[in-house]
């Protein structure tokens, strides 16, 4: 609440304002003046809901502010303080519908009560205030009236029954078009129907229609409009209308959007000889279960996938697919749907490298039908199960390197052979290693030789420790033994005394 203060005494003025600041945070002062003409000057641009004022002030007193406030048409609540306990000021006060009469020193208390009193009435009014017009509507397009506090719920539905599109029949068209169809366009379409109506812009290439329906029209009203926008958009746009039943009243504006989004959603599954639908309770009352695609998840896609077998687990995904169209989910529970099928295929991609990565799920309404999104999602997934084939590509291929440096240990490293042992290049080779064993592929050589070079040690007691080295791949003895030293904390000699 934004309150005002005015009294020519400074402390009275100053500490007045700094009480109502420690009573509520809520509570803004935001204007303190010494005199009411000063105050008139600024109180109409404060917007003040509260005017708290001395009633005896130089120049202009209290009660002469508050007439000039009442004849510009103030609607500020006014409450007079006095150092007088005058009977002919409170009277005069009243006549100005004043909220109280504080007498000072002010009562705390008396402050709060009037405080909270005033708080009370502003939310009220502001709860009754209209919204506008587009605002009004888009509140209460898919809002559930349970969601909404019943004055305001209760207010914009009298608010909209006033115009006539609302107090008389009306239905609601949901158009998805892809590309978008635009606003002017379909503002120029509607235009030409001559009929009462309002177009929203929604998310995810949507539009509203809400248009009035005449006394004299028929059943298919709707459906033939729908079909009379087809014909004016470009050939190049997948459009895909569904349209509401006919209802009057506000109240009644979100269950109408409620359907047109259901037959629109319906609708976008249908190929494009049926591209129009009018809300019916035979697709309604249609089963949205998921069970069948989890089920499908579970005994076919998931073992496909496990076993490596990328035909099966294709032929999976597209009797997924056909499954998801028949069952007709709306697109929020689609994409719930898609996001699982995404995710059982990236199970296989678990603990993998760069450059393998979960990739993003389509939205269902970002396409013009169900065809066209079914293909970007069987891309997608198509894609996935790639990566998962050259992910076990990947770890079978540094298995390969790694059973290769035990048996070729003795052998001077090279990257380029190595990599050519598995069928890929070297910097990826050495990536998808690293990535994988948490050390680069020279590390885990070296540790491969010192391995053998401590069992020759342990073992062949009749070798020279630089024979040693030789044998394992280091002719520089003095190489060997710093590389030895630098593995196992010891010199060559120092570890074969250590372990015999």
């Amino acid at each position: 609440m934004r309150i005002a203060v005015i009294d020519d005494e400074e402390l009275i003025r100053l500490g007045l304002a700094k009480i109502i600041g420690r009573i509520d945070p809520s509570y803004q002062v935001v204007g303190i003046w010494s005199s009411g003409r000063e105050a008139l000057g600024h109180l109409e641009e404060m917007e003040a809901d509260l005017i708290i004022t001395d009633i005896r002030m130089p120049q202009m007193d209290g009660l002469e502010m508050i007439a000039e406030l009442r004849r510009r048409g103030s609607t500020a609540r006014i409450a007079i303080l006095s150092g007088y306990n005058d009977f002919g000021y409170a009277r005069e006060a009243l006549r100005h519908g004043v909220e109280d009469y504080l007498l000072k020193p002010v009562n705390q208390d008396e402050l709060i009560r009037l405080l909270v009193r005033v708080a009370e009435k502003v939310e009220e009014e502001q709860s009754r205030q209209p919204f506008g017009l587009e605002s009004l509507i888009e509140l209460m397009l898919g809002v559930d009236a349970a969601h909404i506090a019943k004055p305001v719920w209760q207010g914009a539905c009298d608010q909209l029954d006033e115009l006539p599109l609302f107090r008389n029949l009306y239905t609601v068209m949901l158009v998805h078009s892809e590309p978008e169809c635009g606003e002017e366009r379909l503002r120029g379409i509607v235009a030409d129907w001559k009929r009462e109506h309002r177009i929203l812009i929604r998310e995810g290439k949507l539009a509203a229609v809400i248009l009035a329906i005449r006394p004299g029209d028929h059943a298919d009203t709707a459906r033939e409009l729908a079909l009379t926008m087809l014909g004016k958009l470009p050939i190049a746009t997948r459009v895909r209308i569904g349209t509401s039943g006919v209802y009057a009243g506000g109240a009644q504006l979100a269950q109408a959007y409620g359907e047109a989004s259901a037959a629109c959603q319906h609708a976008w599954y249908e190929p494009d000889g049926h591209p129009v639908m009018v809300y019916s309770t035979d697709f309604a009352q249609l089963q949205h279960e998921k069970k069948s695609l989890h089920r499908l998840l579970l005994n076919e896609l998931g073992p496909a996938i496990a076993g490596g077998d990328s035909d099966r687990a294709e032929a999976a995904l597209q009797r997924w697919l056909g499954e998801a169209q028949l069952l007709r989910l709306g697109w929020s529970a689609l994409e719930s749907a898609a996001v699982e099928l995404v995710r059982a295929v990236d199970e296989g991609l678990e603990d993998q490298p760069e450059p393998f990565r979960k990739g993003s799920v389509p939205k269902p309404d970002q396409y013009g039908d169900y065809r066209t999104y079914a293909a970007e999602l069987s891309r997608t997934v198509m894609d996935r199960l790639q990566l998962v084939k050259e992910s076990r590509h990947a770890s079978r291929a540094v298995e390969r390197i790694k059973m290769y440096l035990h048996e070729q240990y003795k052998e001077e490293l090279d990257l380029q052979r190595l990599a050519e042992h598995v069928h890929l290049t070297p910097s990826y080779l050495s990536k998808l290693f690293k990535g994988e064993t948490g050390e680069t592929i020279t590390d885990f050589a070296i540790s491969v030789r010192i391995h053998h070079a401590k069992r020759l040690l342990r073992e062949e007691h009749g070798l020279k420790t630089y024979e040693v080295g030789e044998r394992v791949g280091y002719p520089d003895p003095a190489y060997f033994t710093k590389v030895f030293k630098r593995m196992t904390g010891k010199t060559p000699k120092e570890y074969r005394d250590s372990v015999r």
